[in-house]
């Protein structure tokens, strides 16, 4: 349910909204108290860390815990948190409907594991797995939805803590190059997921995502670091070809309905130059060679 009280003018210390900041800051402390000694610390990730969070957003955070979190017991780490998770789901306010987020471990973040390989297919090893509860998910399942350098880059260096030390004092460093090698496998694997079946991005939500993505990743690969989309559309509309610049400002006009949904199909010709749009930026990417880029 959404109220005036949500969606207010007043900004938080953390979020554009006090209420959001209310409510993490609020769910910051049942995590703690269901994972006790084990919880290091509550941070934010995605359009909260890096910028232009809106009403479509999804309230992106990660938990750091000392070591996994137990699951044999109703008492123990895990349940423990899902009934935290739970109570929270049923306050009266719209946030808690779109809470998102994964659990990692010191080791896990250490470990900078990617999602693709350099060729852009997909590393699918089973340590790469999360415990992770999804866009307005009640209970947690195993998922590398997270498990990115870009999660730990925006950890490290533009998160910010709802709970817990500094994410500096234990955050692995992740260099530019680093992240770009994983920016371009990413829009290798993103290209390969949609040719293989289309049909399934084939809505109006993931028709705007796959072309905003694509624009904001381009910057960010040739800049080293992570925009947001807005950021990336602006980018996109001085360096690529004109001839995409209606297809860009259709899909960010299209981001400003906060009712888009997954549900609703896209537009059949937005659709099919969407695909043309995606196979355009990825050869981009692929055409992408620093020196500097390992492995490449």
């Amino acid at each position: 349910m959404q109220t005036s009280e949500d969606i207010g003018p007043s900004p938080g210390e953390l979020t554009p909204y006090s209420r959001l900041d209310e409510v993490l800051r609020n769910y910051a402390e049942a995590a703690r108290n269901a994972l006790g000694d084990n919880f290091v610390g509550m941070y934010l990730l995605g359009s909260l860390a890096i910028g232009d969070f809106d009403l479509t957003s999804d309230v992106d955070f990660m938990v750091v815990v000392q070591d996994e979190v137990e699951v044999e017991s109703p008492d123990q780490g895990l349940n423990r948190l899902k009934s935290a998770h739970q109570v929270a789901l049923g306050q009266d306010t719209r946030w808690v409907k779109h809470l998102e987020y994964s659990i990692f471990t010191l080791r896990t973040l250490h470990a900078k594991s990617s999602p693709y390989r350099i060729d852009g297919s997909r590393n699918q090893a089973e340590d790469r797995l999360l415990w992770y509860f999804g866009n307005g998910a009640a209970t947690p399942i195993r998922s590398d939805h997270d498990n990115t350098l870009v999660s730990r880059w925006t950890l490290r260096y533009r998160s910010r803590v709802v709970l817990g030390p500094e994410p500096a004092t234990f955050a692995p460093a992740v260099t530019a190059d680093e992240l770009r090698r994983e920016i371009r496998s990413s829009m290798l694997g993103w290209e390969q997921l949609v040719v293989d079946d289309a049909s399934q991005f084939d809505n109006r939500f993931h028709q705007v995502f796959l072309v905003l993505n694509n624009c904001r990743a381009l910057q960010d690969l040739h800049e080293g670091r992570i925009t947001s989309k807005k950021d990336g559309m602006r980018w996109a509309k001085q360096q690529l070809d004109p001839e995409w610049h209606p297809l860009i400002d259709y899909c960010w006009q299209e981001r400003q309905d906060t009712n888009i949904n997954v549900t609703q199909p896209a537009d059949p010709q937005a659709y099919d130059r969407t695909i043309a749009f995606l196979t355009y930026t990825a050869r981009l990417a692929e055409a992408y060679h620093p020196l500097s880029l390992p492995g490449s």
